[in-house]
């Protein structure tokens, strides 16, 4: 229970009102931040939004992004992550208009030592 009441507040959060992200990577295509104020842990699994903004805009099926929200829960305990959900925006660093979403929950994956994924567990599972 008390798992799904954090998933909900980490849910009802606007998507990209008033963040402070932090940056935790970046790559050729796109510059990687959480938001640590809207990061919750308890019982060993952390929440926390995962913000992709990209370096040139992407488009599919006549729709353009510049930026990617993911939703992330990790298990702090077995290092693993799944994705919650997906929100592209159409503007950069999350924001403008929502042009896809996709809510279907990923699997559990493992954490490998060393990477990004790594990096932002490491953040979010802090206390």
């Amino acid at each position: 229970m008390k798992k799904f009441f954090a998933l909900f507040l980490l849910c009802a959060a606007s998507l990209a009102q008033g963040q402070t992200w932090e940056r935790y990577a970046q790559s050729g295509d796109a510059t990687q931040y959480f938001d640590k104020f809207r990061r919750v842990v308890m019982s060993g699994m952390a929440f926390v939004w995962d913000l992709h903004d990209l370096r040139s805009e992407s488009a599919a099926d006549g729709k353009r992004w510049r930026s990617v929200l993911y939703p992330t829960e990790y298990n702090c305990r077995t290092v693993q992550k799944r994705i919650l959900s997906s929100h592209k925006m159409s503007g950069p660093m999350g924001s403008g208009d929502t042009v896809a979403e996709d809510s279907v929950v990923g699997p559990w994956v493992d954490v490998q030592p060393g990477t990004a994924d790594d990096r932002l567990m490491v953040a979010a599972c802090s206390p």
